[in-house]
């Protein structure tokens, strides 16, 4: 996984860029994650309340502490702690923040955001529900066409996500889809965002010009 972003050219990000603005998406492009985590953060209004949906790349920004040090009400689902029904709840109230901040497991040529989830809460969130939605995603997620966002959900981001969670999945183990039939599989929910969906009010996309997440 090291190194993808660095055959990322300038030429397709700018290709996604320009996609996801004919796709009804706003987007910009930062090339660190400092100056993405601070536009972010810009955006976010003190006080409001935020979802956060299931992201190593937010993590890794270190997002999710700023917003909870800055006093916003931050509804996130891995947060240590929680029950299984605790968590299924923070999820319905993802719904109902005014912002909802996540990544995407792929990001096409031509501004199409393909996700897997087991739950849903990510790819409900990020379609019906919050007024706004912020993507964050590295070029890393970049992919050419939705055929291969869909073979990176299954070969990087599914295999990667169920070692993180320890989960008893044979990917887990080998990092290779088995198309397994385990309880604790992952891959069950699969949606391709091709335009701005109508219920949100405002979708942002903000990529990162460095590799984050799976």
């Amino acid at each position: 996984m090291k190194n993808i972003a660095k055959n990322i050219s300038q030429e397709n990000i700018q290709k996604v860029v320009e996609s996801l603005k004919r796709n009804e998406m706003e987007a910009l492009y930062f090339t660190t994650a400092e100056e993405a985590r601070e536009e972010v953060l810009r955006r976010i209004p003190l006080g409001t309340k935020v979802g956060i949906g299931g992201s190593v790349t937010l993590r890794e920004m270190g997002l999710i502490e700023d917003l909870v040090k800055r006093g916003n009400e931050v509804c996130d689902h891995w947060k240590e702690g929680l029950s299984k029904e605790g968590r299924m709840e923070v999820g319905r109230k993802q719904q109902r923040a005014e912002f909802f901040l996540t990544s995407t497991n792929a990001l096409t040529l031509d501004g199409k955001l393909v996700n897997v989830d087991a739950t849903g809460n990510r790819v409900t969130s990020m379609i019906f529900g919050p007024e706004k939605v912020i993507v964050v995603a590295g070029i890393n997620k970049i992919v050419k066409t939705v055929n291969q966002g869909l073979a990176r959900l299954k070969k990087v981001a599914a295999p990667q996500n169920c070692r993180r969670r320890k989960d008893p999945t044979p990917c887990a183990q080998d990092l290779i889809c088995h198309d397994c039939d385990s309880p604790a599989r992952l891959c069950r929910i699969t949606t391709i965002i091709e335009r701005k969906p109508w219920g949100i009010k405002e979708f942002t996309v903000i990529l990162v010009g460095q590799e984050l997440g799976y």
